[in-house]
């Protein structure tokens, strides 16, 4: 296969098995408390969440930004109860949900407060009585987080290998992300680059962001083992928010 979109080598990276192995306890439990079963999956990339919910019985929407992901989506993990679309998180389509999940630290790329708090406030008109709001960023307080830091990974998609270099280098309240693909399609070597920089929200911004939208704050979880939140130690930041009854 040719690796013409970014979809493919996120997809190579992706290890869905061993992330919904890690993930998918917290994230069930989290639809058991819904009060119902329309999920809406924000980001939601090549659909790896958007799947893992259908499958566990609800009715999910998988929104993202990016028209690739959105087709690659389609096209890979459809469901009878799955609808992707393209769609801005800080501006939802029109519907209404009983849970609202915005995971793979997708909120970190919204570079302003104004952004941060637009995708709550939409969240929370969008929720149903009683509705969740679930949020997975990095905790860059960790000191871990606040030195550089390199990773390699590697993957396969459809017989290629595709290596991933990623960088991640602290600069004040923002980290400068680089990932560089190379994949070996056959014998030929392809690659392709991306930066981005992202903002370190801290607990308090998005607490603050979630009650401001006038949404109450469940919890607070380092990881999806349901651990409580520790600035030194925690390497996520899952923030639960609820919408009044």
């Amino acid at each position: 296969m040719a690796f013409t979109t970014t979809a493919a080598y996120y997809e190579a990276l992706a290890n869905p098995s061993g992330r919904l192995e890690r993930e998918g306890p917290f994230l069930k439990s989290i639809l058991e408390r819904a009060p119902g079963p329309r999920v809406l999956d924000l980001a939601c990339g090549t659909g790896v969440h958007t799947l893992f919910f259908a499958q566990e019985g609800a009715m999910v929407t998988g929104a993202d930004i990016s028209a690739e992901m959105v087709a690659f989506a389609s096209e890979h993990r459809p469901h009878r109860a799955i609808q992707y679309i393209v769609g801005d998180m800080r501006s939802l389509p029109d519907g209404t949900w009983d849970l609202i999940i915005c995971l793979g630290n997708s909120l970190s790329l919204l570079e302003k407060d104004t952004d941060l708090h637009a995708v709550f406030r939409s969240a929370a008109g969008h929720l149903a009585p009683e509705g969740l709001l679930v949020t997975q960023t990095l905790n860059y307080a960790r000191p871990a987080a606040r030195e550089p830091r390199h990773r390699v990974e590697r993957g396969e998609f459809e017989g290629a290998e595709v290596t991933a270099v990623k960088s991640l280098v602290p600069h004040g309240e923002r980290t400068l992300l680089s990932l560089a693909f190379f994949a070996d399609d056959s014998g030929a070597i392809v690659s392709l680059s991306e930066t981005a920089i992202l903002r370190n929200w801290t607990p308090d911004e998005l607490r603050n962001a979630a009650e401001t939208a006038g949404l109450t704050v469940d919890a607070v979880y380092g990881g999806y083992d349901g651990s409580a939140f520790d600035g030194e130690k925690s390497s996520d930041v899952l923030l639960v928010a609820q919408k009044p009854a």
